[in-house]
């Protein structure tokens, strides 16, 4: 048996940064508070907790500042209140999440009905939805996009969640397109880190016989990531961390084993999961 790692593990971009801005500012700072969870990972962000970062759902809880911003982005109305209240700001906002809010934001300026695929619930979209808004939809798949109401008229604009699979957001334009509206414009804003993650992660899944995919349960590039290579191998996994690991999944059935994780699992979580597998003597 031998256990194979896909190709990029560890960090994306977006989250090195973000964490990096985060304890250089704590270096400066005894107290920050932080709008929601800086990256969807519970042992970074407790990690960074005992270090003096406080997350809070509202700025209403905070007095003072330094106030950060998550990667996921924020809303322009929460932006407003920040600058109202003139609390120092730390933006750790992902680039690639700077680039859909803006292309959100113009489309919006120029009349379109804007369509975002993706996870309404996540803060990434509920902030792409303000800067879209009012004349906008969240839709999943492209059963939702056949359920969408379009007017004969309307001139209509799709972009993605960043962290959505290419072959979803094809598979949800096409479904728009059949509805024949009278414009169709599409944005691919998924993220480029998170579309190779799942690319080297399906090859890995489709060539081994147990598929482990590391990383928070509240992470949607972590549970997309999952999802994507579910399909190929039945027998995938999703654990936060090495404390998760079940003997029991490895019988003698289980000659190779994939490992992937999300983009905001940090590499020593990976490393942890396959060091306990060495120590158990499975491997």
């Amino acid at each position: 048996m031998k256990v194979i790692l896909a190709k990029r593990i560890g960090f994306c971009f977006g989250v090195k940064r973000a964490v990096r801005m985060a304890e250089e500012a704590l270096k400066r700072n005894k107290r920050i508070y932080s709008l929601g969870s800086i990256i969807h990972n519970r042992q970074v962000v407790e990690c960074l907790s005992r270090k003096g970062l406080k997350a809070v759902k509202t700025i209403g809880q905070i007095k003072d500042g330094p106030v950060l911003i998550s990667s996921h982005g924020i809303s322009p109305k929460v932006i407003a209140a920040i600058n109202k209240k003139g609390l120092q700001v730390i933006d750790t906002t992902c680039p690639f999440v700077l680039k859909a809010q803006k292309v959100a934001r113009r489309l919006k300026e120029e009349g379109y009905q804007v369509v975002i695929v993706g996870d309404a619930d996540h803060p990434e979209v509920r902030a792409l939805v303000d800067y879209a808004a009012p004349n906008v939809s969240v839709i999943k798949n492209r059963k939702e996009a056949c359920a969408l109401k379009i007017k004969e008229d309307s001139k209509v604009s799709v972009l993605s969640q960043t962290t959505q699979s290419a072959a979803n957001f094809l598979d949800t334009v096409n479904g728009i397109l059949e509805k024949k509206p009278k414009e169709l414009r599409v944005f691919n804003t998924i993220c480029h880190d998170a579309d190779q993650r799942q690319t080297m992660a399906s090859d890995l899944a489709a060539n081994v016989d147990l598929m482990l995919i590391i990383g928070g349960r509240n992470s949607a590039n972590t549970r997309r990531l999952f999802d994507v290579c579910r399909k190929l191998q039945k027998n995938s996994r999703l654990i936060e961390n090495d404390s998760e690991l079940r003997e029991a999944w490895f019988n003698n059935k289980v000659r190779v084993v994939g490992v992937a994780s999300g983009a905001s699992t940090p590499g020593q979580a990976v490393q942890s999961v396959v060091n306990k597998i060495h120590r158990k003597g499975v491997v």
